[in-house]
């Protein structure tokens, strides 16, 4: 039977008990998760590059147009079809090997950081197809690569990401007093700019006013991402590109401080700025707090993780480190409810399911049923960290009858049933006493998932 502080490791911080995470954690649980802080390499599921995906979809929408355009017919009919499919099928095929690289991860603390900072820094394919096949890659391009880095490093590779930059509408937004500006009856864009504020960094209890939205927005003024339509050589389509054309001049002010810098270097300046704030650490301070000890968290532990940032000017794995040694991040009576992604991935982790057909479309069934698919939440905000915002009736329904389903179908192993009987905690007792004296491995695995025990971590 594993310890509470085992069970802890494994859930709280990490993504369920798989068996070798349950090998690896045995002889101590804490430093498991701090060593999951240095690993250098992690590269992420094997997709292609943000730029060559936002490519693909304009040939594939370029191609689509074509054949729209063309004569009616059969054979064109089943050509549209068929280009439907495939480009779903890529969609598909990039969310699965998210999930996949979660469920097979042997640094399961780390992946959930990459999620959490994935969901802040949330970009949603929910009426913008054209990042449908980036998303991906973005999360491994702007958040996976600067897990060991700054949360300025982060911050300044999401916002400056072509995948954020378009679903935040940033490349169409032009400084009024630019030469495009001038030149054109499209103006300024304040999308970006006020989710940096309010989403990213500040929060929106942090003080900025109306006036610091349109002064970041003049300073971001410029940027983009895709280049699909430009004729300047150094545009390269898919990446990011400045166009001094755009870019508002001047000097600008926010949060009472002047930038007069030129060009890309404003807005660089200011979010270096913004990241370093003592709102920002205390926004992210609450909502790692949450994330990881309670949906209301102690008041102190919101302020020892805030110090932890602002001491480390932001240093992730310094805060990370502050956060596991937080005695209330190990406190039995705080407890988390697991989002429907976490819930599901868990469960693949925990009957150490290989990723067959029938698995994924469990997956997929589980996640579009709960209404958590890959890279659709509803707002720039993400997805809820929140119990109340998951648990209700019909959502606690939903989740029980695919927990039922997916444990007679998964095909579960009799020796996976016993090594589970014998390794969960003392609190899972009850649910212990149940599986052993179930019909079947199948209505075992039901019945852990689909237990109270299973919903929290």
């Amino acid at each position: 039977m594993i310890s509470f502080s085992q069970n802890r490791a494994l859930n709280r911080f990490g993504l369920g008990l798989s068996p070798s995470d349950v090998k690896a954690s045995s002889a101590d649980p804490k430093g498991w998760l701090l060593q999951q802080l240095q690993v250098q390499q992690d590269p992420g599921p094997k997709v292609a590059d943000a730029a060559s995906s936002l490519v693909a979809f304009h040939e594939w929408k370029s191609t689509r147009k074509l054949l729209s355009g063309s004569e009616d017919s059969d054979k064109k009919n089943g050509e549209l079809k068929a280009l439907q499919k495939s480009f779903a099928d890529r969609e598909l095929s990039n969310f699965n090997k998210r999930f996949e690289y979660a469920a097979q991860s042997r640094t399961p603390f780390r992946e959930r950081l990459v999620q959490f900072y994935s969901n802040h820094f949330s970009v949603s394919r929910k009426g913008k197809r054209i990042i449908s096949l980036a998303c991906v890659a973005y999360e491994n391009e702007a958040i996976r690569s600067n897990l060991n880095n700054s949360f300025s490093d982060m911050l300044l590779a999401a916002v400056s990401h072509p995948v954020m930059l378009i679903y935040l509408d940033n490349d169409r937004s032009i400084g009024p007093d630019s030469v495009a500006g001038r030149k054109s009856k499209r103006g300024l864009n304040e999308n970006l700019a006020r989710e940096i504020l309010e989403l990213h960094t500040l929060g929106v209890s942090g003080g900025y006013k109306q006036k610091d939205v349109l002064a970041l927005a003049n300073m971001i003024t410029g940027w983009g991402g895709g280049g699909f339509k430009s004729k300047n050589p150094r545009v390269k389509p898919g990446e990011f590109y400045f166009s001094k054309h755009r870019h508002q001049p001047g000097t600008q002010v926010l949060l009472g401080k002047q930038y007069n810098f030129e060009g890309l270097e404003q807005g660089r300046r200011a979010l270096t700025d913004l990241a370093l704030d003592f709102s920002t650490a205390r926004f992210i301070a609450t909502k790692l707090a949450k994330h990881f000890i309670a949906d209301n968290p102690p008041a102190e532990v919101i302020s020892i993780l805030e110090r932890s940032f602002l001491i480390s000017k932001g240093h992730l794995p310094t805060l990370h480190r502050t956060l596991v040694n937080l005695e209330a991040a190990w406190d039995p009576a705080l407890k988390k409810f697991r989002t429907p992604y976490d819930y599901v991935l868990s469960a693949v982790r925990t009957i150490d399911l290989s990723m067959g057909g029938r698995i994924k479309k469990f997956v997929r069934t589980g996640l579009v049923t709960m209404n958590q698919p890959p890279f659709l939440a509803n707002s720039p905000a993400g997805w809820s960290d929140e119990a109340r915002y998951w648990s209700s009736s019909s959502a606690l329904k939903k989740r029980v009858e695919w927990g039922l389903a997916a444990g007679s179908a998964i095909g579960a192993s009799p020796r996976m049933i016993e090594w589970l009987i014998t390794v969960l905690p003392a609190e899972a007792d009850n649910l212990k006493l149940a599986m052993s004296r179930a019909a079947s491995p199948a209505q075992a695995a039901s019945l852990m998932l689909a237990s109270p025990y299973f919903q929290w971590r």
